[in-house]
Formats: C-alpha cells, sequence, structure tokens
C-alpha cells in the first residue's frame, strides 16, 4: 500500500486471469466491489472511488462494464428499460483471484503445481536455484 495515497499495489492482479489482463484502474475497482455487499452499482463504486482517483462517472460504469465482458462481473439490469441501471455481482472472490494468481506464477517460474511447491517448501526439499526463483518472485510481490 503506497503510504501517500492510500491504494494498493495492483501488480499482481495485472497478471492474467483465464487469458484476460487487468489493467489498474480495472485491479482497483474490483478491489472495491470484493469490499462492498453485493450487488453493487457503478454509483457505489464512484463515490468510493473519487476521492481516490478523480475519474470521471462515465470511466467507472465503462471498466465496469468491460469486467462483465471479461466474465469477472455478472452485470444485470434493475429494470426493463434500456435506460435503467445495472448492477454488479463478482463471478471470482478475492480469494479465488490470489490463488489462480499464485498458480500461474508457480507454473510459469518453478514448472510446477502450486500445491507441490506448498509441499517443497514445507519438507524442505526446494533447495538451490528453485529457492532462489521463489524467493525473488517474494521478494518482488512485496517490495524487498
Amino acid at each position: 500500500m503506497d503510504p501517500k495515497t492510500g491504494t494498493k499495489d495492483y501488480l499482481g492482479i495485472r497478471k492474467s486471469l483465464d487469458g484476460h489482463s487487468l489493467g489498474e484502474l480495472e485491479a482497483q475497482i474490483l478491489d472495491i466491489i470484493w469490499d462492498l455487499e453485493p450487488p453493487v452499482t457503478s454509483t457505489q463504486v464512484f463515490k468510493i472511488m473519487y476521492p481516490r482517483r478523480e475519474l470521471s462517472y462515465s470511466t467507472i460504469m465503462l471498466t465496469m462494464s468491460k469486467l462483465s465482458k471479461k466474465g469477472i462481473l455478472s452485470q444485470k439490469r434493475t429494470g426493463d428499460k434500456k435506460t435503467d441501471a445495472f448492477v454488479y455481482v463478482p463471478n471470482i472472490s478475492r480469494e479465488q483471484m490470489g490463488l489462480k494468481l499464485m498458480e500461474e506464477i508457480s507454473q510459469k517460474v518453478l514448472k510446477q503445481p502450486l500445491g507441490r511447491l506448498i509441499r517443497n517448501l514445507l519438507s524442505g526439499e526446494l533447495k538451490g536455484a528453485d529457492l532462489d526463483k521463489v524467493e525473488a518472485v517474494i521478494g518482488k510481490a512485496v517490495g524487498k
């Protein structure tokens, strides 16, 4: 978290999710949505986001629509008219996102499933260059 702005570092989330990458704004909006009780409106997200980043309401709406098209959010109209607002529900939890990202990193860096990596770390079987790779990835993730 940036101490000046109070915003979180979303670099880890900017990897991929089922073939879709998430931009910084998408990750910030998703983080807000996870903190709110679903269903969530773009107005709710805008009111929380605006003090952090002075973005237009239409930018928030468009970004939430993009997250819906990527399958990360479900979008539903509040009424029958085309002019009625949408509400959004996340299709993936913060925890599920974290696990997907950790699995991807484990596969890409060490060419092994996350479960095996954790067992190897806990049993002390991971040594040498592989352990150095894990420490480097973790160090970058936590900013050390």
